[in-house]
């Protein structure tokens, strides 16, 4: 603040020539604002088929042609991407299965207190599979998509949160740290809650901004997390909004994309890998099983922009 202070009353005292030349030999004077780096869309895919309803959580393979999906009603599903030039031209399913409780059973058998409302979906490199819920706020470790699900003990704060705005993502960070979000903020903002030896705890919050909920997270080939985000408009129409922070930095978040208010559907899941130098980005929608609406895939790329002088 001091150094600040010197430098403006130099400027000051040595006119408008002097302050020109004073900023200029600092960098402070450019030809245009700071460039950021921003996800450009470039491809949308509609999804016409009954054997997927309510899909919330997507994981993709390095070359982002194998996936993996989760659905609401308690399915997980493996399958591929047929690309051409990179464009997806269809969908083809190899696995669909039911996701397992603790107890062995399948979660959708369970509807009573509704243990099968899957959202968030993280794979490590090991094939472990993380899924978050809503309903019974819970994540739950399995060792393979097939397995029986592990309990996690939960964080005192996943019971308080409403019904259906609980756990919506999850995703594992390069040092396979595990974190997961809830669609709700606290008073203090949403909550980055990591899976710690001891149990779940909070490792900061990320301030709430214009009324968009955080319901995908996963981290990038460049070891940054990225927040898809999402809100109703007027009860009406779905807006989508994809962040970046450091890791352990909220106060970096920036803003990538912003789409417009039913531009696209309910994006709810986002995974992100790399071709070449070029990173790419895929969402999910959440077609809420409204009959006859198909699941998108929006897939994005990051164009990097540097500081333009």
């Amino acid at each position: 603040m001091d150094m600040a202070r010197r430098l403006l009353t130099r400027m000051f005292r040595r006119g408008f020539a002097g302050a020109l030349q004073i900023a200029l030999a600092l960098g402070l004077v450019c030809s245009g604002p700071a460039a950021a780096d921003r996800l450009t869309p470039i491809a949308t895919f509609e999804w016409f088929t009954e054997s997927a309803i309510g899909l919330s959580g997507i994981e993709i393979s390095p070359d982002g042609r194998l996936f993996h999906l989760v659905s609401d009603r308690g399915w997980i599903l493996k399958g591929r991407f047929e690309r051409d030039g990179g464009a997806i031209l269809a969908v083809s399913l190899d696995l669909v299965l039911p996701i397992l409780g603790n107890d062995g059973l399948p979660v959708a058998a369970r509807r009573a207190g509704d243990w099968s409302d899957a959202e968030g979906l993280a794979m490590a490199s090991d094939g472990t599979v993380w899924i978050s819920f809503e309903r019974w706020a819970r994540v739950a470790r399995y060792a393979a998509p097939d397995a029986v699900g592990q309990w996690i003990r939960d964080h005192p704060d996943f019971s308080g949160y409403p019904d259906n705005r609980q756990l919506e993502a999850v995703a594992i960070a390069p040092d396979g740290t595990i974190v997961t979000f809830a669609e709700r903020p606290l008073p203090t903002g949403f909550a980055i809650y990591r899976l710690a030896p001891e149990g779940w705890v909070v490792d900061g919050y990320i301030a709430p901004s214009e009324g968009f909920a955080i319901v995908g997270a996963d981290f990038g080939p460049d070891g940054q997390l990225y927040l898809l985000e999402r809100k109703l408009r007027l009860g009406l129409w779905w807006q989508n909004r994809i962040r970046r922070m450091a890791p352990g930095a909220p106060e970096s978040i920036e803003t990538l994309w912003k789409g417009a208010p039913a531009e696209y559907g309910n994006l709810e899941g986002i995974a992100l890998w790399m071709h070449g130098d070029m990173i790419y980005a895929i969402a999910v929608s959440d077609n809420n099983g409204v009959n006859g609406a198909p699941t998108q895939f929006v897939e994005f790329r990051l164009d990097r922009a540097a500081a333009l002088r």
